[in-house]
């Protein structure tokens, strides 16, 4: 029995200097981690030369905004572009004073002013800076891989279609001909998925309709239904977006950012740079493409959509075989803006007020675009009392 106990471990001995030694054999000189094939797409740095991963930075060269696209991300001063705006510090590397480095201004959340940044160029302990919150739109933050098949996917439905609406938010709606029973227009599909919406987003803001030599525009028939290639990229941002709080200047251009969209004429801001030191480039919407006058938002494209409620003034008005109610209908301006009384209740707007203050332009007003889809999106989305009328006339 002991021999068999002996034999039986010296077994085990063999296998495991076996093991070992295809192991180490199959592994760097100095390293723990296994060769692997040149088409691979593991990193330089990921066998522990940190010196060529460019996500860690040490002391950047002169005009990097440190922190780029993987730091804290503040809201920050920009201009009407969203650019922001870069201020210098005489910054102190371990004595030694290096002039008019430059930087990105974080704005205060208590004081609403710019924050003064400390002898090294950070946001010093006693300031309060504004983090951007994004929510599920962290979905940019996949592979692009990931945004392509949702792009194919949705091109799929887009490209068989017969009509092309907006619907109550601004998503893309397709309609297909009935050919066996009315022979008439029927709404078949609209592209409510975040992922897909987001996809289309990226490849609005970066070609719009346009062909260029990179690509062939998957999108440019959609101009022959006048439907304004910067809404539509609006309704995708909100159908993305969560469908609380307020998508902000900050937020769109960080997504921006993070999907590469810089558009057909973008904005190149000096000092501004990521993490591979090239400098970075903003959307413009002061002139999205060369020619183009600047981007304009008017809530007003919500007077011509109308939704209908099947219970008001608790009044019931249910649908009959053929989908139709005789409950009230009115259109979503209308109700937002205010202009509705209900339940003896005085009109109360729905549009957040704080934007009576701001210019509905260039960036300002694509966010402002943004948010009021997000907020109708919810309002109607989340309430079975209200049904859309894509096709009604006053």
């Amino acid at each position: 029995m002991k021999t068999i106990i002996r034999y039986a471990r010296y077994v085990f001995f063999l296998l495991l200097m076996s093991c070992l030694t295809i192991l180490l054999s199959n592994c760097q000189k100095g390293d723990v981690f296994p060769n692997v094939d040149d088409d691979s797409d593991r990193p330089e740095w990921a066998g522990g030369n940190t010196d060529s991963n460019n996500h860690i930075k040490g002391n950047d060269e002169s005009g990097t905004t440190r922190g780029g696209d993987y730091g804290d991300l503040y809201v920050l001063l920009r201009d009407v572009n969203g650019v922001p705006v870069m201020t210098t510090v005489d910054v102190d590397m371990d004595g030694i004073i290096e002039d008019d480095e430059h930087f990105v201004q974080p704005i205060d959340a208590i004081t609403g002013t710019v924050i003064e940044l400390d002898q090294y160029g950070e946001v010093p302990e006693s300031a309060n800076p504004i983090e951007v919150d994004f929510g599920r739109l962290n979905i940019v933050r996949s592979p692009q891989s990931v945004l392509d098949q949702a792009f194919e996917e949705a091109m799929k439905v887009i490209e068989a279609g017969d009509d092309f609406t907006l619907d109550f938010c601004g998503r893309l709606s397709i309609w297909n001909y009935d050919l066996v029973v009315t022979d008439s227009l029927v709404l078949t599909k609209t592209i409510d998925s975040p992922r897909e919406n987001m996809a289309m987003y990226q490849y609005l803001m970066k070609y719009m309709y346009e062909n260029t030599e990179e690509i062939s525009n998957q999108m440019a028939f959609l101009s022959a239904y006048q439907i304004d290639p910067l809404l539509l990229a609006a309704g995708c941002f909100s159908a993305g977006s969560d469908k609380t709080g307020t998508v902000d200047i900050d937020e769109v251009v960080y997504i921006n950012g993070f999907l590469d969209c810089c558009g057909l004429n973008p904005i190149e801001n000096e000092y501004d740079y990521d993490f591979n030191h090239d400098n970075n480039y903003y959307f413009n919407f002061s002139e999205p493409k060369l020619g183009d006058a600047q981007f304009q938002y008017n809530r007003e494209i919500y007077q011509d959509r109308y939704i209908q409620f099947l219970v008001w003034d608790n009044d019931y008005y249910p649908l009959d075989e053929e989908g139709v109610s005789e409950g009230p209908v009115f259109s979503i301006y209308d109700i937002f803006e205010g202009m509705v009384e209900f339940k003896g209740i005085g009109a109360q707007p729905q549009f957040t007020y704080r934007w009576n203050q701001f210019s509905h332009d260039k960036v300002q007003g694509f966010a402002i675009a943004v948010d009021d889809a997000v907020q109708v999106l919810d309002y109607i989305h989340g309430d079975s009392n209200i049904i859309f009328l894509p096709n009604y006339q006053p």
